[in-house]
């Protein structure tokens, strides 16, 4: 087994044995953040792989200093809407005014979500809130960056923000009387 620091090294001189061990090291990380943006699992491996080459293209761009993960994952979300935004036919906004935005959802819902019924949930969302919910709640990007990544306004990314938590929630409800039945 190598170290994170040897198969960074041998991968930037291009070294094809360690990119596959790279690759097969960081896949189930890699996997986990493309399956929160993609609909289905064969467009998320296609973006998985995508990514891999961006890194192995550009890896002699990566600071050492700073963590792998952290530049890594930056090249899966950005990978990610890329591949949303080759493949959209349009987007359809509505805004909304400040007062439907300060609705607030109670969040004591949340606190029971298992993981394999938030990821079930989240792929019924439509592809433009998951990206959202996922760049803000996730990544922590905030409503300007994600309006200048998805080319939307600020007002926009917030509302569309609150419909997605809305219809987790209306979701959620609907799974709970289902497992009650």
């Amino acid at each position: 087994m190598y170290t994170e620091q040897e198969l960074l090294k041998d991968c930037k001189k291009g070294k094809r044995k360690y990119q596959e061990e790279l690759y097969k090291h960081y896949f189930g990380f890699a996997m986990s953040v493309c399956l929160r943006y993609a609909p289905v699992r064969e467009d998320a491996v296609e973006i998985l792989n995508d990514s891999f080459l961006k890194v192995f293209d550009k890896i002699h761009l990566y600071d050492e200093d700073k963590p792998f993960k952290s530049w890594f994952r930056r090249i899966l979300v950005n990978t990610s809407l890329d591949y949303y935004r080759s493949r959209k036919k349009y987007l359809f906004h509505v805004e909304l005014n400040e007062a439907e935005l300060d609705a607030e959802i109670p969040i004591d819902w949340e606190s029971d979500l298992k993981t394999d019924v938030i990821l079930k949930l989240f792929k019924q969302l439509p592809d433009l809130y998951r990206h959202i919910f996922n760049l803000y709640e996730l990544e922590g990007y905030s409503h300007d960056e994600i309006a200048g990544m998805l080319s939307i306004s600020p007002g926009t990314s917030r509302s569309h923000l609150s419909r997605a938590k809305k219809r987790i929630k209306e979701l959620y409800a609907e799974h709970l009387k289902l497992d009650k039945r």
